[in-house]
């Protein structure tokens, strides 16, 4: 259990002492809009702050953190109650309720404000609100909208409670996340500026399980046992599995997922998944940057419903030939992982014809 700031009983010590209810000390006085993120000020350049919490309150939050995790979009999770127990001093409990939730999205360093959504927000005015779920109300940051800065953020989550007669209470908690470096990258293609035409890819499906049948043999499309091959998927943990490659072959999530339209705009187009699939795939349908490329990728099936990209050394871009080009995704069949952790999937593989 977390509580922020007193526990009850020193509120109901301290409400004993002269004060009915909740006992506001804070000098910030200002409205606040439900669901206004942060805003940059134009004189000093710093984001504005959360709302500051009252030293004494009755709010109390628990299980603060991220519920889901994507390239592109962060859910998350908490639950935030109201907490008397212990205390003597209040008369009226069923007055007590929330009256608004201030969410600001802030970068660590205070330079820059996020954006954040809420898929059922609360109305405070129409209902008598006594606990709220960061869950429930769909609370999430999208990661391509509304940010200028890459690195580190914190969602600041501020709730007010009041009886409706005496000064409100406020409290604040925090979740930390991060925006990722790429986000802020201009994506390259696996195809340049010369426009010319991407590859056809082959469509292939591969079943994979990561104690007796882990290693890729690209070129025949096949997969054993063995220890070493073009792409190997070994478990690390219970349903963790890293991405290997013994033959130089370098691994990256596809960058469709942040790619932009000519009017600045996100292409949402060509975010395929495992159930919205090129027609007909070419290297073109799979962007990645080249910088981003890496020797391993140690959660693959963490990374969710994405797809990713596999350069070998003898591909070359802007040549029409799709040759040391893989684009990869977990199809179906996820198995519940077995007592070692060993999992089996099926996985869809795009190469040269």
């Amino acid at each position: 259990m977390k509580l922020n700031f007193v526990t009850p009983l020193l509120l109901g010590s301290a409400l004993a002492l002269g004060a009915l209810g909740f006992v506001a000390c804070g000098d910030d006085d200002s409205p606040v809009i439900p669901g206004q993120p942060g805003k940059l000020s134009s004189s000093s350049g710093v984001v504005e702050p959360p709302p500051e919490p009252t030293p004494i309150t009755s709010i109390r939050t628990d299980h603060f953190g991220i519920n889901t995790s994507t390239l592109s979009r962060i859910k998350f999770k908490g639950d935030i109650t109201l907490d008397f127990e212990d205390s003597t001093a209040i008369s009226d409990f069923s007055a007590v309720h929330f009256t608004n939730l201030d969410v600001r999205v802030i970068s660590k360093n205070g330079t820059s404000a996020g954006s954040f959504s809420m898929t059922n927000p609360l109305d405070f005015n129409a209902e008598f609100i006594t606990s709220i779920s960061l869950q429930g109300i769909g609370l999430q940051t999208n990661l391509d909208e509304g940010y200028s800065e890459c690195g580190e953020f914190i969602i600041y989550v501020t709730a007010t409670a009041s009886d409706g007669v005496n000064p409100p209470s406020v409290s604040r908690d925090s979740i930390p996340f991060v925006r990722p470096e790429e986000k802020c990258i201009i994506p390259e293609s696996s195809s340049s500026e010369a426009k010319v035409p991407g590859a056809p890819l082959d469509t292939i499906s591969i079943e994979v399980n990561t104690k007796v049948d882990k290693c890729l043999n690209l070129a025949t499309a096949t997969v054993s046992a063995s220890p070493t091959g073009d792409i190997c998927f070994t478990r690390t943990g219970s349903g963790k599995v890293e991405l290997s490659s013994s033959t130089g072959i370098k691994f990256s999530i596809y960058n469709n997922l942040s790619d932009y339209k000519e009017n600045g705009k996100p292409d949402r187009t060509n975010d395929y998944s495992r159930d919205m699939l090129p027609t007909n795939p070419t290297t073109d349908d799979f962007l990645y940057v080249n910088s981003l490329l890496q020797d391993t990728y140690p959660d693959f099936i963490g990374a969710g419903d994405v797809f990713f990209v596999a350069i070998a050394p003898s591909y070359v871009p802007n040549t029409g030939s799709a040759t040391g080009f893989y684009a990869f995704i977990v199809k179906e069949g996820m198995s519940t992982p077995d007592p070692n952790g060993d999992i089996t999937f099926s996985l869809l593989l795009y190469k040269a014809k």
